[in-house]
């Protein structure tokens, strides 16, 4: 049986992130994933501006294909708004070989089935031994499985597909410049979808706060990107894979870590809770596990996650979405009692508004005002 400092189930970006930290600082650490890296990962590889510094990294220092963009093409109620913001695409299948790579971790291929308690240490399918242990395999992770942070929602419904087309049928077709998102609000702010070109490769997909409307919203999207996309795409989007994830959720921190064992990025349910971006959260917990388990204080982690000024955001995005389902409830019940229509002005002020609003949250901004609405939500400062 091996023996290790820390045991890193799944390679994605939190638990590289992890991995880096802790090997600088001198433990011996295996990261175990059942994929051979690189390997395909669903995911349109969004990364906001925040996540560089998290990375420990320059963005002109990173190998693989990278595409800025500085605006967005947000589509809402049938409006069309071109927001300048700013963030950039990857491929995930470079983006997380290239990370796991960096962290100097052992690579170990293994499918991760049964996880013991041993005295001080966790072991792992009776082959591998640490004291501590982090679950960064996703949403299915089998850390998860073990340490089950309590869920006070379901997880959102992704259907998506990222295949190789021809850069120049993607150049004439596609909205913007390469690399420009273009994003498709659900009328009811339910989910979004996304189309986004990346030289020879596309990237479109579609999420939904309520998993069970995926596939209806998915054909939408498709319906919609049609006049952006090659003559061929029709075809290939037909291949899209479906995937689920939870949204950030303040309930989520409560079941972080238990004997030595943590959970990151979605494998705990960090992403943010409009925009459902992914990466940067999985990212700053695999830091903040790090530094707990080298602060040899693992408890601490609750804390860590807890004073993090991107997850103290997207808690007050929580409390906001939450706040804003039950407006909706209770409008819902007056216009079936008495239906009002908006004037045209104002229907469209609220869709510019949502189209901006939607876009910083898109590039990653900071919440603006946030101690004033923290102290209105009740959100922690």
């Amino acid at each position: 049986m091996q023996t290790f400092d820390v045991m890193i189930v799944g390679g994605g970006p939190a638990g590289s992130t992890a991995a880096r930290r802790l090997v600088a600082s001198g433990l011996r650490v295996a990261v175990l994933d059942r994929a051979e890296f690189p390997r395909v990962k669903l995911c349109a590889g969004w990364l906001s501006e925040p996540v560089w510094d998290a990375l420990e990294l320059l963005p002109s220092s990173y190998p693989g294909g990278l595409w800025t963009w500085d605006r967005c093409h947000v589509h809402y109620r049938g409006r069309s708004t071109a927001v300048e913001t700013r963030g950039y695409f990857i491929r995930r299948y470079e983006l997380d070989d290239f990370l796991l790579r960096r962290s100097g971790a052992e690579m170990v291929r293994q499918a991760v089935t049964a996880i013991r308690r041993d005295g001080d240490d966790w072991v792992v399918d009776e082959r591998h031994r640490a004291r501590y242990l982090v679950g960064a395999g996703g949403t299915h992770c089998p850390v998860a499985r073990l340490l089950a942070p309590t869920r006070t929602e379901r997880p959102v419904g992704v259907q998506e597909i990222e295949y190789q087309a021809d850069a120049g049928a993607v150049a004439t077709h596609r909205l913007g410049r390469d690399g420009e998102p273009e994003l498709l609000l659900h009328d009811d702010l339910g989910g979004y979808a996304w189309n986004v070109p990346k030289t020879g490769w596309l990237n479109v997909g579609c999420g939904t706060m309520d998993a069970r409307q995926v596939r209806k919203a998915w054909a939408r999207a498709c319906d919609h990107f049609e006049a952006h996309l090659p003559p061929d795409a029709s075809c290939r989007l037909a291949e899209a894979k479906g995937h689920s994830y939870y949204l950030f959720d303040p309930a989520h921190l409560g079941g972080c870590e238990k004997d030595g064992a943590l959970l990151v990025g979605d494998a705990l349910g960090l992403a943010q809770p409009f925009t459902a971006e992914g990466i940067l959260p999985a990212v700053l917990s695999g830091r903040l596990a790090a530094d707990a388990i080298l602060a040899g204080d693992p408890a601490s982690y609750r804390g860590r996650l807890a004073r993090d000024p991107v997850l103290s955001d997207y808690d007050l995005y929580y409390r906001l979405r939450m706040a804003g389902s039950r407006l909706k409830d209770r409008a819902s019940g007056r216009v079936r009692r008495s239906p009002i229509q908006a004037p045209a002005f104002f229907t469209t002020m609220l869709g510019t508004a949502v189209a901006h609003g939607f876009a910083w949250m898109f590039a990653g901004r900071p919440v603006p005002g946030r101690r004033a609405l923290q102290r209105l939500m009740g959100a922690r400062s």
